[in-house]
């Protein structure tokens, strides 16, 4: 095998097929990525139509070919915040966490103020197992978006983290001012409920009640917290069974799915 390192091959090297993506989708393309595609061909100084490519792309859950889309875009647009954005966002979906976490500073090097950058960027440091660096992110995001859904949002990853780094009394500050009876845009997903457990607002039954009303991707988002939270209190049956239900399921691109396939590979009874 030629050595294509310029120091010699150590003996125990790994193989092609570990080390490189042999198998491409044969799922065909979309019309709609087909067009987005065309337009980026054809305009690609423009990186709002690699990101309009990239997002068709993702629609279908073709992450990996997203990622590729966003590269080119970067290709022509070295210095476009929202192109590291997006791609980062894909490898949090195929589960590639620092990649993500460190194209998400690139993007944040290049536009510090973008809430999206800052939330995510502490998703895939949580998923990575960085706690530490995930509190910062989403401490980051605070007073950088005026939506209720993303408050909401942030704050339930930043109570997981803070739980998970045994600061309880942090915790339930966070939570501590978001109450019921408020209009959600995407929030009422999963989030809204969690963040009222959490908060002791509602109980984790009546949460698991709603969650059980959605597909497993809503599933998922609407559970995941909740098993947290039972872990947190010492009910690992309980926490035990919502992620197996979650390791199960089909569905695989979410934060959710992420967080709980890990969490139930990691379990410790």
């Amino acid at each position: 095998m030629a050595n294509v390192l310029s120091e010699p091959a150590l003996p125990n090297c790994a193989s092609r097929s570990e080390e490189v993506l042999l198998e491409k989708t044969a799922v065909p393309m979309s019309q709609l990525a087909l067009e987005a595609k065309a337009a980026a061909e054809a305009n690609p100084h423009d990186p709002e139509l690699w990101i309009k490519y990239g997002r068709a792309l993702r629609r279908q859950m073709m992450h990996r070919e997203a990622i590729a889309a966003y590269c080119m875009g970067l290709s022509y647009n070295p210095f476009y915040p929202l192109l590291y954005r997006h791609r980062a966002h894909a490898y949090i979906n195929i589960g590639e966490y620092t990649a993500s976490a460190a194209t998400f500073e690139v993007a944040l090097r290049l536009d510090p103020s973008n809430w999206d950058c800052w939330y995510h960027q502490g998703v895939a440091y949580y998923l990575s197992g960085q706690y530490e660096r995930a509190e910062v992110s989403f401490r980051g995001c605070f007073g950088r978006s005026d939506l209720f859904d993303d408050d909401v949002a942030t704050k339930d990853w930043l109570w997981l983290t803070l739980m998970r780094l045994g600061k309880e009394k942090e915790a339930a500050e966070v939570v501590a001012d978001i109450k019921p009876g408020h209009a959600v845009q995407y929030a009422d997903c999963g989030y809204y409920n969690r963040v009222l457990v959490y908060n002791g607002t509602i109980t984790p039954e009546e949460a698991m009640e709603a969650a059980g009303k959605g597909d497993g991707h809503l599933y998922a988002t609407a559970s995941y917290g909740i098993a947290c939270y039972y872990l947190f209190h010492g009910e690992k049956a309980k926490a035990y069974d919502i992620l197996k239900k979650i390791d199960e399921d089909s569905s695989w691109g979410g934060f959710a799915e992420h967080a709980g396939r890990r969490d139930f590979a990691q379990w410790q009874d």
